[in-house]
């Protein structure tokens, strides 16, 4: 891990010269998954003249693997809770003196099965404060928002065929943080109309990479389990639920050629939530047959798929399902922890654990074309595949993280 000073006071982000013409950046949730690698992704291509990185948790308790010791470095850093007003002015004051042109609000809750009220006040309240307050800054930065796919309604399988859910399609969204990132960009919307706060909202599958701990996590973690257990893995549903994924370092030159979109192209009085919002997903369309067959490869485990018998009880009783799922592997992954003698939990944030929202029988399968022809966006990542998530065990390995 990087060796990071414990002091609680840093100061501001490296001055730049005066004529450099750069952009200076803030990332809310900077020390997050997508906010490190959204600064590495600024840092090693050089594109900005100042990076200020917002987070509530300190650098020296972020689990920051070496590599992201300089783009998260401490002169960076600034401590603060941006869904808290009484932040916001210190957040946006340069010791240069410049304004930030690009805010990325990579910021809020990422778990599951929260309460609704978590969700209003680190989802939808924390998007609103911020983009009220850029609102009211002369020049206004770009405010860059990042949210999810599965504010979309389920799609059925003629919009599958057809290359999945474009960004007009039918908005439902279909889990309780969904649900508050769409009142986030509901909350966007007016703000462009009735102030022209200058924003894009990017869509996004389920992101993954080295050091992941989230969707694909989980299933990475069930699989390490069950080749402990000599069991095969039976998946609910079917072998074509979608579940599309996308790179976090592909998500991150998005993120970059929104910015720079953005910039060029303020809502007009006719500009809608649509037209402000693009999807960001891979071009490999991965279901759970994708992720099945991969993770047999890698673990030498059998895997399958539960009838339809099994998937209509399932869907009847899931809490009992999820507990028993969990009663089956959370014990045994402890104990590989603690053979390995990873601290579990202190020492690795991994874990199998299941919750009843990551098994909804919903489809996330995502149209990236408009970010591809209208940002000009390259995907160089195609798809997921048995060397990516191999990828992703061997960076879970360099930290420790992995029985």
């Amino acid at each position: 891990m990087a060796d990071l000073s414990t002091a609680n006071t840093f100061s501001g982000p490296t001055i730049a010269g005066p004529s450099d013409d750069r952009p200076a950046v803030l990332i809310v949730g900077g020390l997050g998954y997508i906010g490190r690698f959204l600064a590495l992704y600024i840092h090693r291509n050089n594109l900005a003249s100042e990076v200020r990185l917002v987070d509530k948790v300190l650098p020296q308790l972020a689990r920051l693997p070496p590599e992201f010791a300089e783009a998260c470095s401490e002169d960076k850093f600034m401590q603060a809770d941006a869904s808290k007003e009484t932040s916001l002015d210190r957040m946006f004051t340069l010791a240069s003196g410049r304004h930030f042109s690009y805010v990325f609000n990579c910021g809020g809750e990422t778990r599951y099965s929260q309460e609704p009220s978590i969700y209003a006040l680190r989802a939808t309240a924390l998007t609103t404060n911020l983009a009220t307050h850029i609102a009211k800054i002369r020049p206004s930065p770009n405010f860059i928002e990042f949210s999810t796919g599965i504010v979309y309604k389920s799609p059925n399988s003629s919009t599958i065929s057809s290359g999945g859910c474009t960004e007009t399609a039918q908005l439902r969204p279909w889990l309780k943080i969904s649900r508050a990132k769409l009142q986030a960009e509901e909350a966007l919307e007016r703000l462009a109309r009735e102030q022209g706060l200058k924003y894009v909202c990017l869509r996004l599958a389920h992101v993954y990479g080295e050091y992941d701990v989230g969707f694909l996590a989980r299933g990475l973690c069930l699989a390490r389990v069950y080749q402990e257990l000599n069991k095969e893995l039976k998946w609910l549903w079917s072998k074509e639920l979608r579940i599309n994924t996308v790179h976090v370092l592909d998500v991150c030159s998005a993120a970059w050629k929104a910015a720079d979109w953005c910039s060029r192209n303020p809502p007009t009085e006719q500009s809608n939530m649509a037209d402000r919002a693009f999807n960001i997903v891979d071009n490999g369309d991965t279901k759970q047959e994708t992720l099945a067959t991969i993770v047999s490869n890698i673990f030498n485990i059998r895997t399958g798929f539960q009838g339809s018998f099994i998937s209509s009880f399932a869907k009847m009783n899931l809490d009992s399902v999820v507990d028993d799922v969990n009663d089956d592997v959370l014990q045994p992954w402890a104990e590989m922890m603690k053979r390995a003698g990873i601290d579990h939990g202190q020492g690795s944030p991994l874990s199998p654990f299941m919750e009843k929202e990551l098994l909804k029988d919903s489809n996330l399968c995502l149209n990236a074309r408009k970010a591809k022809e209208v940002l000009g966006w390259i995907i160089e990542r195609e798809r997921l595949t048995e060397e990516r998530l191999r990828e992703i065990i061997a960076s879970y390995e360099r930290v420790r993280w992995w029985p």
